[in-house]
């Protein structure tokens, strides 16, 4: 199984946002450790995150050590000019958003865990998942270890 984080559950771990679900984020990243599961992101996820972290006041070396520590538990995805082509070509409102799909997919990532759902529209062909961090681990993690939510 491979999993692909969306730049908003990386922020939303790393701040704690309220508006994000960053224990089940924790969790996930735990569970993914644990089972070595791969979690994979895009070039651009790390630009961005780094960008929002500078902003919220985490600077210098509390900023290089943050990074350090995020990406020693995830895999930065090889985007290529397809892939950017592909999310031009694609239905997507939002171009970044398919950008970060068409980079899972062609990652052949099985789940594409994101905050905003909603964004998503996912093609069957494709073969992923687009599910939130809190329906990944109540329908996926739970039902793997037989606990019913």
């Amino acid at each position: 199984m491979i999993l692909f984080f969306d730049t908003n559950v990386l922020v939303d771990h790393a701040l704690t946002r309220s508006t994000g679900q960053a224990l089940e984020i924790s969790f996930i990243i735990y569970w993914a450790k644990r089972e070595q599961i791969q979690l994979v992101i895009s070039s651009g996820s790390l630009y961005t995150f780094t960008y929002v972290l500078h902003k919220q006041g985490i600077r210098q070396i509390e900023l290089k050590d943050k990074l350090i520590e995020y990406l020693s538990m995830v895999t930065i995805a090889n985007s290529d000019k397809n892939t950017f082509l592909s999310g031009l070509n694609s239905k997507f409102k939002d171009l970044e958003d398919s950008y970060q799909y068409m980079t899972a997919v062609q990652e052949k990532c099985d789940y594409l865990i994101t905050s905003n759902i909603s964004d998503f529209k996912t093609n069957k062909k494709d073969n992923i998942k687009t599910i939130t961090p809190l329906d990944f681990v109540t329908n996926i993690i739970g039902k793997k270890k037989g606990i019913d939510y």
